[in-house]
């Protein structure tokens, strides 16, 4: 079978997924979670790849990385390689660690860029997990309290925010987004209960229950909500029981 080719990214940034074959952990304990990254610094130090930010979940892992020279996919292939053998001999795990190709989208400007890292550090939240200041496995603490990193670069974001405390003000409400960015194809990636944590944020489950009982004029502002959280039109319409046409007609009216 061929593979679709990668659609690369004219800056070097890229968003990236990479996850448990048919949806099955990838850690199981905290020293998986520190094997693992110390497999990633090992692949940075390795290849010309900058990783800007990354967030362990059960299942998979986000990471917004900078390759300028081509590296991508020989970091992610050492990277995923070596933690798939050391998983599999310390849990017993027969057949493969990783469903496929990782997934990647290339970032193009500054303000994708820091959507992206947002995006990411936020992914606890939407998974109802812990606020994502609160959460151990993910870069944001590297960022915001200066702590220690052997390999996340972290010039690059807070040079264009500006400061610690401007990144801890960007990253608020971080959990509202179920994109990184407008049109990134992530929300393929996420299950309908992510996507109705996410509904439930940015709207209150009284709410969002109520949408398809409201008159259209009420209910405007609220599917603008929605929309401009990164849900599509579509999903918008699986998640409030609204016909599609009426949520396209109300959306184009706004």
């Amino acid at each position: 079978m061929t593979h679709t080719q990668r659609k690369k990214s004219e800056t070097g940034f890229y968003h990236v997924i990479t996850k448990g074959d048919g949806g099955q952990i990838l850690f199981e304990c905290d020293d998986n979670r520190l094997r693992y990254l110390a497999e990633l610094e090992s692949a940075v130090n390795e290849t010309r790849v900058n990783v800007h930010a990354y967030c362990l979940m059960s299942n998979h892992v986000h990471l917004v990385v900078e390759d300028r020279e081509g590296d991508l996919s020989t970091f992610m292939k050492r990277l995923n390689e070596r933690y798939a053998m050391y998983y599999s001999k310390h849990s017993g795990r027969v057949g493969h660690v990783f469903q496929g190709r990782f997934w990647s989208e290339p970032i193009e400007s500054d303000e994708y860029f820091l959507a992206a890292v947002r995006y990411v550090h936020a992914n606890p939240e939407p998974a109802g997990i812990s606020r994502a200041c609160d959460y151990t496995w993910s870069s944001y603490n590297v960022y915001a309290n200066a702590g220690k990193s052997t390999f996340v670069k972290t010039e690059t974001v807070l040079g264009i925010l500006g400061s610690r405390s401007a990144f801890e003000r960007f990253q608020d409400h971080g959990g509202r987004y179920v994109k990184p960015f407008p049109k990134s194809t992530l929300t393929k990636h996420l299950s309908y209960d992510e996507l109705l944590r996410v509904a439930v944020d940015v709207l209150g489950r009284e709410t969002l229950n109520s949408l398809k009982t409201m008159q259209i004029v009420d209910r405007k502002p609220h599917l603008a909500s929605l929309s401009n959280a990164g849900f599509t039109d579509s999903q918008i319409a699986r998640l409030t029981g609204i016909a599609q046409p009426s949520i396209n007609r109300t959306l184009r009216l706004l």
